[in-house]
């Protein structure tokens, strides 16, 4: 089961959405078809709750989508490519494959989510009050408004990956002169906002009763995942700040061996793999152009039944899955727009011919050689 689904594309933006917001959605329709609706608007039929809750639900989720595109269309307009938005348990993450080019920059692309959400909120309330002889109708825009007030006021909270996060980093980064600077400042004072939800919720899960054991659990896995959220979010910034300027060629590894796709699976295993230490193998037709890339671990993990039968060109991965640079690209550069399908391996293209390949062991190689240079 692929981690995603394709929704299509807006303004030429890749849109996504992950397979846990069906379980959120299910879970926001039948919290508004048994709890808000009916105490908002009682009297009205079982069928008619359900259905406005669907409604809200798909709503919800329109405003979120809202959210998003406003930061990547602010972002696009501000020269950072979009690689897609997915939307997921949390709500939703812009992908930009690239870094802002200002700390105004940056402060406008984190700061239009926000105002988006405020002005979808604004809209809701205005129909709430336009719809007030349908209570149905109007409880559920009244829902909406809030909860998009909601989603604003808590993106504005100070911690990574939250907008509010984004803001103040921008902040620190205009005061201290670079994003590297900017980012671990804020960072800082996301770590305190996180370990105050953390003790909120634990004090929640002790003192709240019944219901406080949820809204605890809640609560201190959230702090939680804004201090995780953090962490990475520096980690980043060093890394990417430790490799700008330094060229794919530093980190590759060349020359690449590529295999006939026509083999089997234990033709492969038995002959060729043992001759390199090798885990990823771009694959080529009888003609010698490249159809996709095998893992040593997808091919392990045939069975032993169907590797004779199975050719390399069935399990391999598509070329549009692998990301693709030049020996002159800045690995700094080459992070950003890859993103995690960096796992796959890069193939690093010179003239049209492929001359190396990329993996995150590759990378962390170059790092700590470089750390250690710094050391010494």
């Amino acid at each position: 089961m692929a981690p995603t689904i394709r929704l299509g594309k807006i303004f030429g933006i890749e849109i996504s959405a992950n397979w846990s917001l069906i379980f959120i959605f299910a879970l926001i329709t039948w919290t508004l078809a048994t709890d808000v609706l009916p105490s908002a608007a009682p009297g009205q039929p079982a069928l008619a709750y359900w259905l406005a809750a669907a409604l809200g639900a798909v709503a919800f989720y329109l405003g979120l989508l809202a959210h998003e595109l406003s930061h990547a269309l602010v972002a696009r307009r501000n020269g950072v490519q979009v690689s897609g938005i997915t939307l997921w348990l949390f709500g939703g993450v812009s992908q930009l494959a690239g870094e802002p080019p200002s700390a105004r920059a940056e402060a406008f692309i984190a700061g239009v989510g926000p105002i988006t959400s405020f002005a979808v909120a604004a809209l809701a309330l205005v129909l709430a009050v336009a719809t007030g002889p349908w209570a149905l109708v109007q409880a559920l825009f009244a829902w909406l408004a809030f909860i998009n007030v909601a989603l604003g006021a808590f993106n504005l909270v100070p911690a990574f990956p939250l907008d509010g996060g984004r803001l103040l980093s921008s902040f620190f980064w205009w005061r201290q002169g670079t994003r590297q600077r900017g980012v671990h400042s804020a960072v800082r004072i996301g770590r305190l906002f996180a370990y105050l939800m953390i003790g909120i919720g634990a004090l929640e899960l002790f003192t709240g009763g019944t219901s406080g054991v949820v809204n605890g659990v809640w609560i201190a896995f959230l702090g939680w995942f804004l201090l995780s959220a953090g962490q990475s979010e520096e980690a980043g910034s060093v890394i990417k700040a430790s490799l700008r300027s330094v060229p794919v060629s530093a980190a590759m590894t060349s020359p690449v061996v590529t295999i006939p796709d026509w083999l089997s699976v234990e033709q492969f295993l038995e002959s060729v793999a043992p001759s390199h230490h090798f885990a990823t193998y771009p694959v080529h037709d009888p003609a010698g152009r490249l159809t996709g890339v095998v893992r040593l671990n997808d091919l392990i993990r045939l069975g032993s039944a169907a590797r004779p039968d199975t050719r390399l060109n069935a399990v391999a991965r598509p070329l549009s899955d692998v990301p693709v640079t030049r020996p002159d690209e800045d690995l700094a550069a080459l992070i950003e727009r890859a993103g995690a399908s960096l796992e796959n391996r890069a193939l690093v293209f010179d003239g049209g011919q492929l001359v190396g390949i990329v993996s995150p062991v590759d990378i962390a190689r170059l790092l700590t050689a470089r750390q250690a240079l710094r050391r010494s």
